[in-house]
């Protein structure tokens, strides 16, 4: 039995010789290999190319495959038809859609005509006027969807509901917490008011567009894009510097306790000529002062410069609740090109 033993311990340690002795002959050849390879690798241009070549080909073939991935991940007209019938159901006046990703354009050509649509990478931070619920509409399985329109929204809500899945489709509601409300929304009121120039009245030549002086002033209810995003607002633009106040002043209306509104540039508000800017402003974007008036006296004013999309507040509380005259006053030492909108809030 012992000498089994033995005869097995020797056969054991001969086995392991031999392993250790092929795997070191195994690395040896490996490294003579990798030599000659190495002495007859190409020169490094043509190594460079063969490089560039075989990441083409990887990427090309990942890129084909992905894009026939991208069919089945997208939604079917099936799917849009359901959500549109979800819409035409559920939603009431004060409503809007929200889309995720926002470049699901789609969207506005097949939802229901009455309900806003929404195409905003963030919501953070906007008013959303007039809307108390958003049905958030978003492309989960989208390459790339981004998240920031759900956290967004999720922040802003007092009450969401679990997610309708609808193939490719998902639809959240979530009714805001504090929604915007105004009493008035200045811009709509245009074609109602009445427009000066240095005192002098602009005349009207379509519904809702003045022009004022020698015409270098022009006045429209229209929507810019500001700060990437499509705003309705009052447009002011001038070929030229303005060298008096523009008054607009507004029909009576029920008075809330704040006046809130954003001003942005709408085009290029380079002057040429112009007096100098101000100390801190740019020849691109000249400071505006934005005065409130009552009756005719003033209330409160903001000066701001219009750089992206700018908030400004004029606290109006003394009047609430009364039916008076509201005159905006827009005054700036460059050329007028704004974007303007105001609300009355409660």
């Amino acid at each position: 039995m012992s000498e089994l033993t033995r005869l097995a311990g020797r056969a054991a340690v001969l086995l392991k010789e031999r392993a250790a002795e092929g795997a070191r002959e195994t690395a040896r050849a490996a490294r003579e290999r990798a030599a000659a390879a190495w002495a007859r690798r190409p020169p490094a241009p043509r190594a460079a190319a063969i490089a560039f070549c075989a990441a083409v080909a990887l990427f090309g073939s990942a890129a084909i495959v992905s894009q026939a991935r991208v069919v089945g991940r997208l939604p079917a007209p099936l799917d849009w038809a359901a959500a549109r019938a979800l819409l035409e159901r559920d939603a009431r006046p004060g409503d809007a859609v929200a889309l995720s990703p926002p470049w699901a354009e789609r969207a506005r050509e097949l939802f229901p005509a009455t309900v806003p649509v929404l195409a905003q990478r963030r919501y953070a931070g906007e008013d959303l006027v007039g809307v108390r619920r958003v049905f958030l509409v978003s492309l989960p399985a989208a390459p790339w969807a981004p998240w920031d329109a759900e956290l967004d929204l999720a922040e802003r809500a007092g009450r969401s509901e679990a997610p309708a899945r609808l193939g490719a489709l998902e639809v959240t509601r979530y009714d805001l917490a504090f929604p915007t409300i105004p009493l008035a929304f200045l811009p709509d009121r245009l074609a109602h008011a009445a427009v000066t120039l240095g005192g002098l009245p602009c005349a009207p030549i379509a519904p809702g567009r003045l022009r004022c002086g020698d015409g270098t002033l022009e006045l429209s209810r229209t929507v810019r894009e500001v700060a990437g995003v499509p705003r309705p607002c009052l447009s002011a633009t001038s070929a030229a510097p303005v060298d008096a106040p523009v008054a607009i002043a507004f029909p009576p209306l029920r008075i809330g306790r704040t006046l809130h509104g954003h001003l942005g540039s709408a085009g290029d508000a380079r002057s040429t000529p112009s007096p100098a800017p101000p100390r801190g402003a740019t020849d691109r974007a000249w400071p505006v002062r934005v005065a409130a008036l009552l009756d005719g006296e003033e209330v409160g004013a903001a000066e701001l410069v219009p750089a992206g999309w700018t908030p400004f507040k004029i606290d109006m509380t003394r009047s609430a609740g009364q039916a008076r005259s509201l005159t905006l006053v827009l005054t700036s030492p460059g050329r007028l090109a704004l974007c303007l909108d105001a609300m009355v809030l409660q």
